[in-house]
């Protein structure tokens, strides 16, 4: 077992002792066998071979804890388009051909020799650049859903870890908790997706937090 799937063992457990924690693990449990969910927000997250109604608990409770993040402006995000969707995994000059297509002030390297790295190559901007948090106000979307409003956050130039196509929750949490920061791009998805967690940023992070008086919302989950 690996370190991350260690981390995500320790968090589901967290999750079992605390009540309101332990009902929130039960209700996104239900979605993902509802199919009541984003494939593509799932995707940011975590993407493997097998739907994620089948993803093990210690999976899920990775998933819930990065999802939380996002409804409650804990983690910050960015979609970044690329305009092709990434094929195998083998073909890393593909890829890395279509990366190329990042217009600035970011760019991204796709590693030719992976060779069990902790990620698939990295994710950089040479200027400050704004992510989106969500402030915990509720908005009415299309079709009676219930969206959040985003402001943006400013954040400087830095690098971070990139990960192509399948990835596991728990090594998506692991780069969120170990580098605080984390680039996705997923299997069927145009885009690259940026995950800042800013409680691990330190100097990295920006000057807009949550305006006063702001109560984030219970994502239902």
């Amino acid at each position: 077992m690996t370190v991350h799937e260690d981390a995500a063992h320790a968090l589901l457990e967290e999750f079992q002792s605390e009540p309101g924690d332990a009902g929130m693990l039960t209700r996104m449990t239900a979605s993902l066998h509802e199919g009541a969910y984003s494939r593509q927000l799932i995707s940011w997250v975590g993407q493997t071979q097998h739907e994620p109604a089948y993803w093990p608990p210690h999976q899920v409770a990775a998933l819930t804890h990065v999802l939380d993040g996002l409804a409650y402006g804990r983690i910050v995000r960015r979609r970044i388009p690329v305009g092709a969707t990434p094929g195998p995994d083998a073909d890393r000059q593909g890829n890395a051909a279509k990366l190329e297509a990042v217009s600035r002030p970011f760019l991204a390297h796709l590693s030719m020799l992976q060779n069990g790295a902790d990620s698939d190559g990295t994710f950089s901007w040479k200027q400050p650049i704004n992510l989106w948090r969500a402030l915990g106000v509720r908005l009415l979307q299309e079709k009676g859903l219930y969206g959040s409003l985003h402001a943006p956050f400013k954040i400087k130039p830095w690098k971070v870890p990139l990960e192509v196509g399948y990835t596991l929750p728990s090594r998506t949490l692991m780069h969120l908790m170990v580098e605080g920061a984390v680039a996705r791009w997923a299997y069927d998805d145009t885009e690259i997706c940026l995950l800042l967690d800013l409680s691990r940023l330190g100097e990295m992070v920006g000057t807009r937090p949550l305006p006063a008086g702001v109560d984030p919302f219970d994502v239902g989950l």
